[in-house]
């Protein structure tokens, strides 16, 4: 089984919970092993930490703890297709290689509310969009508060996210997509070097 060391910077712990699970439905093919010692040196306390210190610590990352892949993740905080393309263009524009970037439209609430209604509702077929209700409104919804302890919350993500239908949630939000389309690349691309 391939391991790929993986470093993460992000605004909170939903974030990080997300992602590793998230990661592990590849576990098939390969497996994402995240860098415990670096996530836990190097921790954004807010968005606007993962705004300005993202490239130092990527490159950091990569040049001093060899990670092979990295993820920065930051909730764009509107629904505004414009602020999700400032946000993107604002991490890529370091032109970081292997820098993968998820921006949960609003927040990473929205994705776990798209999971939440799915377990909720197993027979939906209808197409639904959450993406424009308040994040409060979601956060109280998953959570039963507004802003919610890490105690309260953490184990809510790891239960919504540990396993899910990638494809269902792919047709329900554009920013999950153009993550996951990311990653999908990424692999591929990787897969072919592996194969030289």
């Amino acid at each position: 089984m391939k391991q790929l060391k993986y470093g993460f910077y992000g605004e909170d712990d939903a974030h990080k919970i997300f992602l590793h699970n998230y990661l592990n439905h590849f576990s098939d093919t390969v497996l994402f092993e995240r860098d415990e010692a670096f996530c836990e040196k190097f921790r954004a306390n807010n968005k606007k930490q993962v705004d300005t210190k993202f490239a130092i610590v990527a490159r950091t990352g990569f040049g001093w703890y060899e990670h092979q892949v990295f993820f920065v993740v930051r909730d764009v905080d509107s629904i505004q297709p414009q602020e999700f393309d400032e946000r993107y263009t604002h991490f890529a524009k370091e032109q970081i290689d292997k820098l993968l970037i998820a921006l949960p439209v609003q927040c990473i609430e929205h994705w776990l509310w798209y999971l939440k209604y799915k377990k909720d509702n197993p027979a939906l077929t209808k197409n639904i969009s959450l993406d424009s209700q308040p994040r409060k409104k979601v956060k109280f919804i998953l959570y039963g508060y507004e802003d919610p302890p890490n105690e309260l919350s953490n184990p809510v993500v790891d239960e919504l996210s540990k396993s899910f239908d990638i494809d269902w949630l792919l047709q329900r939000s554009d920013s999950f997509k153009h993550f996951h389309n990311q990653v999908v690349a990424f692999l591929t691309q990787y897969n072919k070097t592996q194969q030289i």
